[in-house]
């Protein structure tokens, strides 16, 4: 147990590692504590279990004793106390805490016929306080404050309802909504259609924080994943707040196939996030003697790249020599103040006619 003070430290609502569902028999173990909510132990007929970092309690047991009302229906988990509520999905770290889309660090599931949820989570979503005694082994969940302290203390405030989250508009990802692609280290990104705070954003692919190892800036990100993706379909989950305040999600999927290209395009200049005029000169390598079309605009009205719709655009074409280099130079007339974007699409078309796509996300 003496672990498990860190463990118990536990973030209310980030991105999870990794989707978590069926049995957790053979990756849950007791963890040995007791449970009190509001003075009272509580007995559960199935343990508190500990997983992933986190104690998972039954769930009716954590949230009718919550003076919450709780609803299990085909794998979908309501509840209600007052004026929060929580809908959770078994497998799922995607939650709404009073209609605000949250992830969870770990995912209800099921033991046997018992569904788990996470205790600290479940309790501060309903308003309560969690702390945990280490010498006793004990957890303690208040609604309300300590009860020494009922006579000195006047009632919270109500807290302000969050305003819902809008849906921010994304132009030129890659790859594109619904594609299907043979790399399996793809490049990921996109451009926002309005600032955003660049501070708050969060990216998650396959329910994966991956904001920390991505390019951000107010007006585009770039992933590139240092791992390779599974065969199937993937989920690119953002949320943050727009520069206004507002929060915000986005969302697009796209498949990747069993059959690996074997084209490629690496060593980008100028690199993402890179400053540049209205003239500036792309630099990279590919497969030998590949044919290389640049698409780059600054226009946010054009919402996807495609050699069918470059008007507003600049496009260029250059071959790679024999070692595979490529140099091409981009010229626009002027560059819009309102846009505050350049995007130039790189589509490497090799002699076996194998394609490979990079964006690079540029700042006037």
């Amino acid at each position: 147990m003496k672990h498990f003070v860190s463990l118990l430290a536990l973030a209310g609502a980030t991105f999870a590692g990794a989707t978590l569902t069926g049995s957790a028999s053979a990756v849950a173990q007791d963890a040995g504590v007791t449970i009190v909510v509001n003075g009272a132990p509580v007995s559960f007929d199935q343990p508190p279990v500990e997983r992933a970092g986190r104690i998972f309690v039954p769930l009716r047991g954590v949230f009718e004793r919550l003076g919450a009302s709780v609803v299990f229906a085909n794998g979908q988990i309501n509840a209600t106390s007052g004026r929060h509520t929580i809908a959770l999905t078994l497998g799922s770290t995607s939650a709404l805490v009073d209609g605000r889309q949250t992830l969870l660090d770990s995912p209800p599931f099921l033991i046997g016929a018992r569904t788990l949820v996470p205790l600290r989570f479940i309790s501060q979503s309903l308003g309560a306080t969690v702390n945990y005694d280490g010498a006793q082994a004990t957890v303690y969940v208040n609604v309300g404050p300590p009860p020494q302290m009922h006579a000195r203390m006047l009632p919270p405030p109500l807290a302000p309802v969050p305003p819902a989250p809008v849906t921010l508009r994304l132009v030129r990802e890659e790859p594109f909504d619904h594609a299907s692609i043979d790399h399996k280290r793809p490049e990921i990104s996109a451009t926002f259609g309005e600032p955003i705070d660049a501070d708050s954003l969060r990216i998650a692919l396959d329910e994966r924080d991956v904001t920390a190892a991505a390019y951000v800036s107010d007006r585009s990100f770039v992933f590139t994943p240092s791992y390779d993706l599974p065969t199937g379909p993937h989920d690119v989950l953002l949320h943050g707040r727009i520069a206004g305040g507002a929060p915000f999600v986005a969302r697009w999927t796209f498949a990747s196939n069993a059959v690996e290209n074997p084209n490629f395009i690496s060593d980008l200049v100028p690199p993402s996030g890179t400053h540049v005029g209205s003239r500036f000169t792309v630099r990279g390598r590919t497969q030998a003697n590949a044919r290389v079309r640049l698409i780059a605009t600054t226009n946010l009205a054009i919402e996807r790249f495609s050699d069918e719709a470059v008007q507003g655009a600049q496009l260029v074409d250059v071959v790679a020599d024999g070692q595979g280099f490529f140099e091409a130079r981009i010229a626009f007339d002027t560059v819009r103040d309102e846009d505050r974007a350049i995007d130039v699409r790189v589509t490497s078309t090799a002699p076996d006619g194998s394609v490979a796509v990079k964006t690079l996300r540029l700042r006037p």
